[in-house]
């Protein structure tokens, strides 16, 4: 089952109780551009590859790669033709086979599981971590990949906000203005089946040589800056410098729904949250989103649930009920897509490059495609489908 608030709301109760090619041509092929991971209805997981997702057709049969979830999931890192997974107390380097994933690197990491990733420079990946022990330490370690060494590793002490919120979250991580900056929040248990958010989210600076702690803003407009990015993406740099990032108080994540999810900004000459700028996306579609990615001149897309179309968290993800919207930053209006109701509580379903938007849908007619969306024309049309083997197409990536 695609992953989703319960699932995280159990991991994180156990971590508080512990103290938590277009074509189908018939082949596996590894080589592809693109890649694709999906969940599949025999309860199967696959990655495909491809050399285009604008037409054609791939089946899981023929083309999918099996990926086990004992060694694998979807939360996975892609990157010039490398997959990374931390996993059994190992961040661990793949490359894909026709056969299946085969671990080609491992350094130790244990008592972790990753909390946030940043690239800083090609060869060079931020994982922000916590324990699996209290989910209250943070760690970051500074990975050359090509080496596959840890070049450095520091634990940042972070003041608790509260003394019933000590469950720390992660959103995002990114160097602004030569410094580092880290969006967080804090959850805390209210029951053996639910948690929620303190009602601030917080943003710390740090040297991004010595990851010396400087200074920690905090907003109350909203909060849950972000979310876990290996799953889905929440924020980006603009082509000025300036830096976006979404809060997530819907159910789906921060489980604070009083709060509205909303779009903040950091100015490229600032390290601090912008003040005045507040895009209220709830305000806009009367609805929690989850997910962002960057078009392009100041405009992105969102992926907002439909409170009307499902009935509690337990159907949230198997609902068909996901809109899609353009966002123009600066002018803070939204455009609805004419796209088909998607399904899946949080998935990496947008990729955007060359002028489009290619977003993979899985819709009420059990068609698994995926959608390309002109950016400059607003032309949209069907790309790449997956035969009804699948169930969830919950990640797109470009390979190289």
């Amino acid at each position: 089952m695609l992953s989703n608030r319960f699932t995280l709301f159990l991991s994180l109760l156990l971590l508080h109780l512990v103290i938590s090619c277009g074509t189908d041509d018939g082949e596996q092929n590894a080589a592809g551009k693109y890649s694709l991971y999906t969940m599949n209805k025999d309860l199967s997981n696959t990655i495909l590859t491809t050399n285009t997702v604008d037409s054609g057709n791939l089946t899981i049969s023929k083309n999918g790669i099996d990926v086990s979830t004992k060694l694998f999931d979807r939360s996975i890192i892609v990157k010039d033709k490398h997959f990374y997974f931390l996993r059994a107390g190992k961040f661990r380097k793949y490359i894909l086979e026709p056969n299946g994933l085969k671990e080609i690197a491992q350094l130790d990491m244990q008592d972790r599981h990753i909390e946030n990733i940043s690239w800083i420079h090609q060869d060079t990946l931020l994982l922000f971590t916590s324990d699996n022990k209290t989910n209250r330490r943070l760690w970051i370690y500074k990975i050359a990949v090509h080496d596959f060494k840890i070049n450095q590793q520091q634990e940042i002490k972070l003041p608790p906000a509260a003394a019933d919120f000590k469950i720390l979250s992660v959103g995002f991580g990114t160097i602004h203005q030569q410094q580092l900056l880290v969006g967080y929040t804090f959850n805390k248990v209210i029951n053996e089946t639910d948690f929620t958010t303190i009602d601030t989210f917080y943003v710390a600076t740090l040297d991004k040589a010595t990851l010396r702690l400087k200074n920690i803003q905090k907003d109350i407009r909203s909060t849950y800056p972000g979310g876990v990015n290996t799953v889905q993406s929440y924020s980006f740099h603009d082509e000025n410098g300036n830096f976006y990032f979404m809060s997530c108080p819907g159910i789906a994540l921060g489980n604070s729904p009083s709060k509205p999810t909303a779009i903040f900004r950091i100015d490229s000459n600032s390290t601090h949250i912008n003040p005045t700028y507040f895009l209220n996306l709830t305000a806009k579609t009367h609805n929690h989103a989850y997910g962002m990615w960057y078009l392009g001149n100041n405009q992105a897309i969102v992926r907002s649930e439909r409170r009307d179309r499902y009935t509690d968290f337990s159907d949230h993800h198997s609902t068909y009920q996901f809109e899609y919207y353009v966002v123009d930053l600066i002018r803070q209006t939204t455009k609805k897509l004419n796209l088909p109701f998607d399904k899946g509580t949080r998935k990496e379903s947008v990729l955007v490059e060359n002028g489009k938007a290619y977003i993979t849908i899985d819709d009420a007619k059990d068609q698994h495609q995926v959608w390309v969306y002109d950016i400059t024309s607003k032309n949209i049309q069907v790309g790449l489908t997956l035969d009804q083997a699948t169930d969830f197409i919950v990640r797109i990536d470009r390979l190289n």
